[in-house]
């Protein structure tokens, strides 16, 4: 019995894209080597991918030493943006226990030093209770953004500052039309 191979909806997106730019180059006349093939797919494939290797415990130290290190070094947001992170909560249940943490990004200006809005994107590690403790291996990680309702992988998606400041400016846009109309 053949199983079809499990593939997540990002690789099916990047394979879809792949072959409508294929496709599109193939009708153009533009006659496409088998590396050229490839390389459309690498220019498709996120090359910011995260590893979780560097935490251990205990977790909430070095959870929040990561993230600093993946906003500053990796994402490259504290060229854009100012952040701060703060450890929220930790809870547990049978098999997991959870470590949450919060950084809220603002970009101040010359005319506002004092950011007008906010963003919070809030990060969740998991650290599953099922294996042995040498056998634990790397505990999972997601962030979501104020807002959202997605949870992105850490080790997959990058936080586009796009996303930050498309919260941002929405939230301004929202506290003008509250002083336009004069509720406060």
């Amino acid at each position: 019995m053949n199983l079809p191979q499990v593939i997540s909806y990002e690789e099916q997106a990047i394979d879809s894209m792949v072959s409508v730019i294929n496709r599109a180059k193939e009708i153009l006349g533009q006659r496409q080597t088998l590396r050229g093939l490839a390389n459309t797919r690498k220019l498709l494939t996120p090359e910011t991918k995260v590893t979780l290797t560097t935490l251990h415990l205990p977790l909430a130290i070095t959870t929040e030493a990561f993230i600093r290190d993946v906003i500053d070094n990796v994402w490259k947001l504290s060229d854009t943006f100012m952040y701060t992170l703060k450890y929220l909560n930790r809870t547990q249940d049978e098999c997991s226990q959870y470590f949450y943490f919060e950084a809220i990004f603002s970009q101040p200006t010359a005319e506002y030093p004092i950011p007008q809005a906010t963003v919070s994107v809030f990060f969740r590690v998991e650290d599953k209770y099922l294996y042995h403790v040498e056998d634990r291996g790397v505990p999972s990680m997601v962030f979501r953004i104020e807002g959202q309702r997605t949870d992105h992988d850490i080790r997959y998606v990058k936080l586009n500052p796009d996303w930050i400041l498309g919260v941002l400016q929405m939230k301004i846009k929202f506290f003008k039309r509250i002083e336009e109309i004069g509720l406060f």
